[in-house]
């Protein structure tokens, strides 16, 4: 069975080294170095990623600073190569767990360096590809779509529908696309995702 998350990451692995560090991103205020920084350190160092996420332990937040800009300072080929190939202990380096930890995260942010360039457009994925990523929207609907007032409804054609959203305002708003245009969608990519909707 092929390893999505690993065919995602030699793609965007490619495509960083085509567009440069200096490149847009959808991720807000990020450059491809912010981005190439952030994956390199979810791969082999969660002890920054707390740093950053706990400001009220400052040692660790100063260490979080430090190890950042260490990687923001590689020459860029170097931190791509570090983005494509995890550090040996990382768990990235088994497959089945790379697979679950990191098929949304690489599919994502490869769309995120892909959609922020004036030229993008549309690439087909396999049925499998798909797949795995509804699999995923489906366990993490509920969590991405709690904040949004209205009732959700997300249908990818052949694949199923998925709930979310907490429905307070009696408005009912389907989403209809791909599995992976709907999951760009719910994780906030909204005017960037491939998908039609309507209110009922």
């Amino acid at each position: 069975m092929t390893n999505f998350a690993h065919v995602e990451r030699r793609h965007l692995a490619a495509l960083l080294r085509r567009t440069g560090p200096d490149a847009p991103t959808l991720c807000e205020g990020w450059t491809t170095r912010d981005l190439a920084v952030h994956l390199v350190l979810r791969d082999g160092r969660p002890d920054v990623l707390a740093g950053r996420a706990l400001p009220q332990l400052p040692v660790l937040g100063e260490r979080a600073r430090r190890t950042e800009e260490s990687l923001a300072a590689l020459p860029w080929d170097r931190l791509v190569q570090k983005v494509e190939r995890p550090p040996l202990y990382s768990p990235a380096r088994l497959g089945p767990l790379d697979r679950r930890m990191n098929t949304v995260e690489f599919f994502v942010h490869h769309e995120d360096v892909r959609r922020a360039q004036p030229e993008w457009h549309d690439r087909p994925l396999l049925h499998d590809e798909e797949q795995d990523l509804w699999g995923s929207l489906r366990l993490l609907a509920k969590v991405l779509l709690k904040d949004d007032e209205d009732a959700l409804v997300l249908i990818a054609p052949g694949f199923g529908a998925v709930r979310g959203g907490r429905g307070r305002t009696g408005t009912v708003r389907v989403l209809r696309g791909a599995p992976s245009e709907l999951l760009l969608w719910a994780f906030g990519r909204r005017d960037r995702a491939r998908v039609e909707e309507s209110v009922e």
